[in-house]
């Protein structure tokens, strides 16, 4: 006669879940605490500082620094066009990551070049240029509403009268409607460029250790991903499969609007550092430029049977262009090259994903490979690229 042995007992699922990562950390630790290659090391320490923000004040001069290196940093010396100069620091040894503001007494002269050479404990030089000295604006009413005007003047305003579009779209053809369809993807492409260029560029001049190019990937890829999933949430709520009509315009305006945020983060960076003088000219050139972007968010709306709320219309212009103003305030007041990058991946996975939903709605007739969907799509490339040199 056998007797039934009980089966045995199992650990959680969230246990066995946990121990693979437990085991890990105790490896970590072991590692750091041991330092079995430690002794290997017989190499000078690698040094590296990243300065991440310049801000010029009346008599002096303020770097934001970050240690860019595996190696604890120790700042010696200050010199300014080759001389030596006194220099106040709120932590003089920066370890991994760390960062730490300097203050340079300076009496400066506007729109002239500055070389800041930054001597370290071991001897090394880190040197820093600024190409035209300009007085840093303070955080007051004044340079405020100078910011929200600038943003105002070339996100707001161009995009609402590009929203003007949509009683001529109402009377259009199918066929010029899927050809305005096309623009809008060819527009949104020339944007998508210009982002990813721009994203680039500021991951290359973001501190080595944030990784610059790394954080433009995740807000790019993280963007997209979500802007897609809430798009089939969307169109299934809807009843569809796509989306379409008004929802449509909203994920338009919602792309446009984060790259005109990092646009106004550039513009208000640029002004800030003195860089950029925006004359009455290149203002126009931003109001020409994104003009088109009204047209494009009230492409889809051409072939809705019902007319959309007036309140709809200044919802979609507030998305499209409000981001420009408050770009403008944090670049002119809180602008770091790797959160810009970050900025910029959010801009470009947005309306890669934007293309990508506005491409799905094109009849089949008149798709990016027919003759109307193609010469929309080069129509919309052209046009940018014109009035962008507007910009340039």
């Amino acid at each position: 006669m056998s007797t039934a042995t009980a089966p045995a007992k199992r650990l959680p699922n969230w246990v066995t879940g946990m121990l693979p990562l437990l085991l890990i950390v105790v490896l970590v630790v072991l590692f750091i605490a041991l330092d079995p290659i430690g002794k290997l090391r017989e190499v000078p320490p690698a040094e590296a500082v990243a300065v991440e923000r310049t801000i010029v004040h009346q008599d002096s001069i303020e770097l934001h620094l970050r240690n860019d290196g595996p190696d604890p940093v120790t700042i010696a010396q200050v010199l300014v066009d080759d001389a030596y100069r006194p220099f106040e620091i709120s932590d003089s040894t920066l370890g991994r990551l760390r960062s730490a503001t300097i203050d340079i007494p300076y009496r400066w002269e506007e729109g002239l070049p500055l070389n800041i050479a930054l001597l370290t404990s071991t001897g090394l030089t880190i040197e820093h240029e600024i190409e035209a000295l300009a007085l840093t604006p303070e955080v007051d009413p004044s340079t405020l509403l100078t910011y929200g005007l600038l943003g105002l003047y070339i996100g707001v305003i161009p995009v609402a009268v590009g929203l003007l579009w949509f009683p001529s779209l109402r009377r259009a053809s199918p066929a010029w409607l899927a050809f305005f369809l096309a623009f809008t993807v060819g527009l949104l492409a020339f944007l998508l460029i210009d982002t990813v260029a721009e994203g680039l560029d500021l991951a290359g001049a973001s501190a080595a250790a944030l990784d610059g190019l790394g954080l433009f990937g995740v807000g790019a890829l993280g963007a997209f991903a979500g802007l897609t999933a809430l798009g089939h949430g969307i169109a299934r709520a809807g009843g569809g499969r796509d989306l379409a009509g008004l929802p449509l315009a909203y994920f338009i305006a919602a792309g446009i609007g984060l790259h005109n945020m990092g646009e106004g983060l550039a513009v208000g960076a640029a002004l800030a550092a003195g860089e950029v003088a925006l004359g009455t000219f290149l203002v126009l050139g931003f109001m020409l430029h994104n003009t088109t972007e009204g047209l494009a968010i009230v492409s889809p709306l051409g072939a809705e049977r019902t007319r959309p709320r007036l309140s709809h219309f200044v919802a979609l212009g507030a998305i499209a262009g409000a981001p420009t103003i408050a770009g403008a305030w944090l670049g002119g007041y809180a602008f770091s090259p790797a959160w810009g990058a970050l900025a910029f991946g959010v801009a470009a996975g947005a309306i890669a994903q934007v293309i990508w939903a506005v491409a799905r709605t094109l009849p089949a007739e008149h798709r990016l490979g027919a003759p109307v969907g193609a010469a929309g799509l080069v129509a919309g490339l052209v046009v940018m690229y014109a009035t962008g040199l507007f910009t340039a």
